[in-house]
């Protein structure tokens, strides 16, 4: 008898909560779980039900408060939780629902533009995050709806960030690169922006000539970053804090055992503080023969400044006559490789 009375409060509370209570636990959700995960396994676990629980709450709100003045964040934010638990169970279907949503969110006229921008913005984002082993098409797909957000949106605030994001995945269409940095350039009133496109068309600059740098290593020897015999040159800029950094490398040590390593060379540039604190992590992972300089200047030495770095890890390829052929490799080397050792130099 008391568990049935507890249940009929409970359910007779929940249809009286007005839409700020309902609206204020769904609000409350973005701080994540309540409990802390011991292992990736239950990380994963607690994240699911999490979702699970979160989806419910807005498609509840969206049922009981269809006229609510918050429906379209409710709407946004379905949408967000749809491509997250897609992204989580690697289930495209549902990344797709959240896409279609977010895309009929946008067409709504009956939705202030300002918002129907926020549906567009997030759509260009969640394709940006689905980025795949299709690589040309994908990068169509991302580029055309830059591209319609900037026309359909043009004096949205966020449009030059949005297009020198997308460019990044553009290191291997330079020009189109040079393309949409050009416009985010003109369109950007925010000078921490314009450094980081400065930085950027500085890469590109470097395509097709040499890096006449002579480098010296924590190994105690001295490199030219453009005369390596005739071999193909994997520059790799990375930091001891950089998490990405360092599973690239690792994932990329591991590759090494079906490449051609024979044919190119590893030259490391730590944009570490601590030379020593560079040497130490090499060890740990087992790349203390990479060739690997550290002025001990970090994201200011002359090195890293000429070549335009603002983002770890970087991936620099020079071809066989030691010129700048790619700005960044990190998801592209193998077909790189290929295509230079069918290509050999003079």
């Amino acid at each position: 008898m008391k568990a049935l009375l507890f249940f009929l409060f409970a359910f007779a509370s929940m249809l009286l909560a007005s839409p700020d209570d309902d609206w204020n636990v769904i609000v409350a959700m973005d701080a994540g779980p309540a409990v802390k995960p011991a292992n990736v396994a239950e990380a994963r676990k607690f994240g699911k039900a999490h979702f699970v629980k979160h989806q419910a709450l807005i498609e509840e709100f969206i049922k009981r408060h269809p006229s609510d003045s918050r429906i379209f964040d409710a709407r946004l934010r379905l949408a967000g939780i749809l491509a997250a638990t897609g992204k989580m169970e690697k289930k495209q279907t549902l990344v797709d629902d959240a896409m279609r949503m977010l895309q009929a969110l946008e067409k709504d006229n009956s939705i202030p533009l300002d918002k129907r921008a926020d549906a567009g913005f997030r759509r260009v984002s969640l394709y940006m995050q689905c980025l795949d082993s299709r690589e040309n098409e994908s990068r169509r797909d991302i580029v055309t709806a830059a591209r319609n957000f900037q026309s359909r949106y043009p004096n949205d605030r966020r449009t030059p960030r949005l297009l020198v994001e997308v460019a990044t995945v553009c290191d291997n269409a330079p020009d189109l690169k040079r393309e949409l940095l050009d416009a985010a350039l003109a369109a950007s009133p925010d000078d921490s922006l314009k450094r980081r496109i400065a930085d950027d068309l500085k890469r590109l600059d470097l395509i097709g000539k040499p890096l006449p740098f002579l480098l010296k290593t924590i190994q105690g020897r001295s490199i030219e970053v453009s005369k390596q015999s005739g071999r193909i040159v994997f520059l790799i800029f990375w930091a001891t804090d950089s998490a990405p950094s360092l599973l690239w490398m690792q994932n990329f040590q591991l590759a090494l055992a079906n490449l051609p390593v024979d044919r190119f060379s590893i030259i490391t540039v730590s944009l570490d503080k601590d030379p020593t604190l560079s040497m130490e992590c090499l060890k740990e992972m087992g790349m203390s023969q990479w060739a690997t300089s550290c002025d001990g200047l970090g994201w200011d030495g002359p090195f890293a400044r000429h070549c335009g770095i603002n983002s770890l890890p970087t991936v620099i390829l020079l071809d066989q006559t030691g010129v700048v052929r790619a700005i960044n490799v990190r998801g592209s080397y193998e077909s790189w490789i290929r295509k230079l050792l069918m290509q050999p130099a003079s």
